[in-house]
């Protein structure tokens, strides 16, 4: 752990150093404490890490698991059911007196074992065939819960990882401007000692230089949080991440049309249907409680074998008996009980149907935010991807006008700052293209590992 925390700190000096001279010096000297090259890791990587070790997804497994239990539980009430029974006890008895003559008289001690072997079969049981369909609909609620909850586990995964790469973005920039900052800082700092700049022009250089390393050093906290928040993801240290590629595809959602996409999430998304399915037991658990009212028959049957060494009446004997029967029993007051369960069966179920309601809603307006929130990133990309192309041209001509002496270099320091600010905007547009692509795929339900993978697929290493 200590290793891999020391090498991502490697990284994090590496991109400060990066845009200074020494920057290949430093990150050999970083690498030399390593004890294996650091590797960038993609989106996949992080994804399946996550799914074997994210607490929250392998909890969801195991309450999935556990409400199978329910279903076999559920049949296990209309299934017979098969119990032994052995006994074995010594008596001592004592017959002081007795006018019946047929006892025995005197002391005696004798031993009896008993074996009984008993079989219950319910043939009429309403309640328990009730509480098989209320199961089922447990189950099927816990395998959409599941299914939701790995869609939304590669949302919190992408979410997580280009946070990392905007404040990698951002510590990038800051350290570069700072690099900038840094070299006026120094150039004014010399001519104010020789007398030949003022002091006005010093303190702001330094003000500037100040403020510069505040924000660095905030960057460089930001990215390391960053980095923390995928460790709690996927329950190991990220030593470094892939980059996105340059060139990023944008497609807009298909069908352009977000009625379309509210109606497929209110029709399809996992976690929506495992309420309604929630809803569905809830039904069946009133019908369930209604069903206390109802006569249950069992077939029943019993062999029985008993020897004994003595009795009361002198001698002893082995005797072996078999019964079947039919047990009808009729409920026909429980103070209540019945009534007062379906009731509460009932005010639970309307609980939950507020609770599909509710989902329902902030669903459509999710899906709603996805939907234009792609088409708003979208346009924010090309009109940024202008306005970093502007700042460039701007830079370059504040330096040539620098030279010339018709901008001053704060000018030029000032036109850096623009566009490193830009450039951030610019990469964040494309990031936020990606998650409102996830997100509006999570709640149509549609969002699976292939979609993972073509978003993996615009990633480079960060070597490349």
């Amino acid at each position: 752990m200590e290793k891999a925390v020391s090498a991502r700190r490697c990284v994090r000096r590496k991109i400060v150093s990066g845009i200074t001279t020494g920057a290949l010096t430093v990150a050999l000297l970083c690498l030399a404490g390593v004890p294996s090259v650091l590797y960038a890791a993609d989106l996949m990587t992080v994804f399946n890490q996550a799914l074997e070790n994210d607490p929250r997804f392998v909890g969801m497994r195991h309450e999935r698991d556990a409400e199978q239990e329910r279903l076999r539980q559920a049949w296990a009430g209309v299934l017979p059911s098969l119990s032994a029974e052995g006994v074995h006890k010594e008596t001592a008895q004592d017959i002081v007196s007795s006018d019946n003559t047929v006892f025995g008289s005197g002391s005696s001690d004798f031993p009896t074992t008993e074996y009984t072997l008993s079989l219950t079969q319910p043939l009429f049981n309403l309640s328990s065939f009730i509480n098989i369909r209320r199961a089922s609909a447990l189950v099927r609620g816990a395998d959409l819960e599941l299914e939701a909850a790995r869609q939304e586990l590669a949302v919190r995964v992408a979410q997580a990882y280009f946070h990392a790469l905007a404040a990698r973005d951002r510590l990038t920039a800051t350290a570069a401007e700072e690099a900038a900052v840094g070299g006026h800082y120094e150039l004014v700092n010399e001519r104010f000692n020789r007398g030949l700049s003022t002091r006005t022009e010093y303190y702001d250089a330094k003000a500037r230089l100040a403020d510069i390393m505040a924000r660095r050093l905030t960057a460089e906290s930001d990215l390391d949080d960053a980095y923390q928040a995928l460790a709690e993801i996927t329950g190991s240290p990220v030593e470094d991440l892939s980059l996105l590629h340059e060139e990023l595809p944008l497609v807009s959602p298909d069908p352009v049309d977000a009625d379309a996409w509210i109606e497929a999430a209110v029709r399809q998304n996992p976690s929506l249907e495992a309420v309604r399915q929630s809803v569905a037991s809830a039904r069946q658990e009133v019908r369930r409680q209604r069903a206390g009212h109802y006569p249950n028959v069992n077939l029943e049957a019993s062999h029985n074998w008993r020897e004994t060494d003595g009795t009361l009446f002198g001698g002893g004997s082995e005797v072996e008996t078999s019964e079947i029967l039919f047990r009808l029993n009729v409920p026909l007051y429980q103070g209540g009980m019945v009534n007062s369960r379906t009731r509460e069966a009932i005010c639970r179920m309307n609980a939950l149907l507020q609770e599909e309601s509710r989902q329902t809603r902030a669903l459509q307006r999710e899906t709603r935010a996805a939907f234009y929130g792609v088409d708003n990133a979208i346009e924010r990309v090309r009109s940024l991807r202008d306005a970093v192309e502007a700042q460039q041209l701007a830079l370059e001509g504040k330096k040539e006008g620098h030279r010339s002496g018709l901008f001053t270099v704060l000018a030029v320091l000032d036109a850096e700052r623009d566009l490193s600010l830009a450039r951030q905007n610019y990469a964040m547009a494309r990031y936020d293209y990606i998650i409102n692509s996830l997100v509006l795929k999570k709640t149509v339900g549609t969002l699976d590992d292939a979609n993972i993978a073509g978003v993996n697929g615009w990633l480079r290493n960060v070597s490349e």
